[in-house]
C-alpha cells in the first residue's frame, strides 16, 4: 500500500495506491497523526487505485473519520471501484463517511460543509 498526500485549501487529499498488507496498518497510522499535528479537519480518501478493501483498510476509515470528527472535521471516500464499494455498503460505513462518485465531488461537497 502506498500513500501519497496533498493539501488543498485545507482539505487533505489523500491517495491510497495498491493493496493493503500486513504493516500497512503503522503507515496508517502514521498518515492520520500527520493530519492531526499539521492541523488538517478534513479529508478525501481516494480509493481509484485500491483494487480492494479489507479490514485494515476499514480501521484506517474508522480510525481516521473519527480522529477527524473529534477536531470538529469530516472525512469523505471517492472513487471506489464496484468491489470496495460493496464492501464499504455492506459494513455499513458509507452510512457515516459518505461516498463520492470523484474527488471533486467530494471536495465541493467539503468546502459547502466548512462553509455552513
Amino acid at each position: 500500500m502506498r500513500l501519497e498526500s496533498q493539501v488543498r485549501d485545507g482539505i487533505c487529499i489523500l491517495r491510497l495506491k495498491g493493496r493493503f498488507v500486513t504493516g500497512s496498518d503503522a503507515a496508517l497510522a502514521s498518515a492520520r497523526q500527520s493530519l492531526e499535528e499539521i492541523g488538517i479537519a478534513n479529508a478525501v480518501i481516494d480509493l481509484r487505485a485500491v483494487p480492494y478493501i479489507d479490514s485494515t483498510g476499514l480501521a484506517f476509515v474508522v480510525e481516521l473519520h473519527k480522529s477527524l470528527v473529534r477536531r470538529g472535521g469530516q472525512l469523505f471516500l471517492a472513487d471506489a471501484n464496484p468491489r470496495v464499494r460493496e464492501v464499504l455498503e455492506m459494513t455499513r460505513i458509507v452510512e457515516i463517511v459518505p461516498l463520492f462518485q470523484g474527488v471533486e465531488d467530494a471536495e465541493a461537497a467539503l468546502r459547502g460543509a466548512v462553509l455552513c
